[in-house]
């Protein structure tokens, strides 16, 4: 049963149960644990979810704490995602709640109680969940870093097929979303595939540098999964087409009016559907204790590759042969022949873009809000936690607690609204204004 389920986790991808339809303003919450606490996944797919939903103003909530199993969110759950009233939810939980053991009868009972009374509340909320596999174990990376006497996850000690047991958890997860009419996204299976694969060429290559938390690249990987079922209709950024004539030029495709064609030069202004979606690589260290550095590029390719989910294309027909020079808002962009403009350029990686900015610009300000925001309320909520646990039997000291804490989560709170309503304003597309030119 082991090898099945380790089997259908890995060929799952995304199980599209449900569509995703948000309606202006909806709310949505990532619920999880220390990874989800990071706020990286995150914070790309919010990218994501920003750029492509321009119009609906999504309003999104980390819900993750440090070390949490399915008992350890429903602990919390009234105070910490409920009052959030979520429209949506994400949950990822598994990594604590296998306790790095083999597998065991009772710990997975533990584990399929816990969840499904995390989804039944979800459920009496009316909040629609999306259900996510728990992400890889890197044994290879374990023992590599273990050697050293300082290695902070030492007293993990790890069963030798714990990855494969993460495997067999989220194929479980896989069937009850299904019962349920959830979508299922897989983790598990796309970061064991893209170690796999760069591991024949280097065997020290890694997207959990500490074998547990995934770094920017793993990171990435794992949003470009949730982006793939958000995307539903929206897969592409944006589409441009315009088809020239001998007697002038014509939009076919997007928000494009013509200024002047004279059978060599063009000049029209352009308002794109949606940005393209960007990470942010600033190369700075990340916070502790994770202290990865914010590079997400080669994971963010990787899971990209061969798919049309993030493409920004300007197409031009009927240009006469030679080759054009394009430009936007007054600023050369490339050069490209006639054949290479009537198949569509590829313009989401073209950093001088009007777009491409404005989305990076955008992808910045987020990381700022979820650095100075986002997650020191996720630091706040982790010692509340802490504070449950050693006052359980003193609901007065836990009470105490809870009123210090207070007035930092409420400003923290307001601060991320604060940011939002900025990132809502940066995410409508502007309009530039495009030249072609036949090249002197």
């Amino acid at each position: 049963m082991l090898r099945f389920f380790v089997l259908s986790a890995a060929l799952a991808g995304v199980a599209f149960a449900s569509e995703f339809n948000p309606g202006l303003g909806d709310r949505m919450v990532w619920a999880g644990d220390s990874i989800t606490h990071q706020c990286k996944y995150t914070q790309y797919v919010e990218n994501f979810l920003y750029t492509r939903f321009p119009d609906k103003r999504l309003r999104f909530f980390n819900a993750g704490i440090k070390g949490d199993s399915a008992k350890d969110l429903l602990d919390r759950f009234d105070e910490d995602v409920a009052f959030f009233e979520p429209d949506w939810a994400t949950v990822l939980l598994g990594m604590n709640d296998g306790r790095y053991r083999g597998y065991d009868k009772a710990n997975f009972e533990l584990y399929q109680k816990g969840m499904n009374r995390a989804l039944d509340r979800f459920e009496r909320l009316e909040t629609k969940a999306v259900v996510l596999s728990p992400s890889m174990f890197d044994h290879r990376q374990y023992n590599l870093r273990n050697q050293a006497v300082d290695f902070r996850f030492k007293r993990t000690n790890p069963h030798s097929e714990y990855n494969a047991k993460l495997a067999f958890y989220g194929g479980w997860l896989r069937s009850v979303a299904e019962k349920r009419g959830l979508a299922y996204v897989d983790f598990w299976g796309a970061m064991n595939d893209v170690t796999s694969r760069f591991r024949r060429e280097n065997e020290t290559f890694t997207l959990m540098p500490d074998s547990i938390h995934p770094n920017p690249s793993g990171m990435a990987v794992m949003a470009e999964r949730m982006a793939a079922f958000f995307a539903g209709d929206r897969e592409l950024a944006s589409r441009v087409s315009i088809m020239a004539r001998e007697n002038g030029a014509e939009p076919i495709e997007g928000d494009v009016v013509i200024e002047a064609f004279d059978g060599k030069d063009l000049i029209a202004n352009v308002r794109p559907k949606a940005l393209p979606w960007v990470l942010p690589a600033t190369g700075k260290m990340g916070p502790a204790p994770w202290n990865h550095v914010d590079e997400p590029s080669l994971g963010f390719a990787v899971a990209l590759e061969g798919s049309g989910l993030n493409d920004d294309i300007l197409e031009i027909r009927g240009l006469s042969s030679g080759r054009y020079d394009v430009f936007m808002n007054g600023e050369w962009i490339l050069q490209a022949d006639h054949f290479e403009l009537a198949e569509g350029l590829r313009l989401q990686n073209m950093t001088k873009t009007p777009s491409y900015r404005q989305s990076l610009e955008l992808a910045l300000l987020n990381a700022e809000r979820n650095d100075v925001a986002m997650r020191p309320y996720r630091d706040l909520q982790g010692g509340m936690k802490s504070a449950r646990k050693k006052n359980a039997s003193t609901p007065e000291i836990l009470a105490a607690f809870r009123a210090g804490i207070a007035p930092e989560l409420g400003r923290l709170f307001h601060l991320v609204q604060a940011y939002e309503a900025q990132i809502h304003e940066l995410a409508v597309p502007r309009a530039y204004r495009l030249e072609v030119r036949r090249a002197r």
